[in-house]
């Protein structure tokens, strides 16, 4: 059974990875070849699944100043990209 420090630490590589692969598209020479849309979408949808695993974390184990800082970091990677920062809306439950 893993723990939450394993999937914190699975979430957080996840995303700096993520980041990390946009980033050096960002940063390209001039020149340099692009990289399809797909690619750059695939790293952005990875980027933010690692934000709701890190949001998810904390709504399992409560505020803890690791998972905070997790997603701390995580938002900032979102921010040097220029990346827009949006929570999936809550599942309403039906009314039966």
């Amino acid at each position: 059974m893993s723990t939450y420090k394993d999937e914190l630490a699975q979430a957080e590589r996840q995303g700096k990875a993520a980041h990390d692969a946009m980033e050096e598209w960002v940063n390209r020479p001039l020149g340099a070849p692009d990289v399809p849309g797909a690619v750059l979408e695939a790293h952005a949808q990875s980027l933010r699944a690692s934000r709701e695993r890190i949001q998810a974390l904390l709504r399992q184990e409560g505020v803890r100043d690791d998972l905070e800082a997790a997603l701390a970091r995580n938002e900032q990677y979102h921010r040097s990209l220029g990346l827009s920062i949006r929570d999936k809306p809550e599942e309403e439950e039906e009314a039966d």
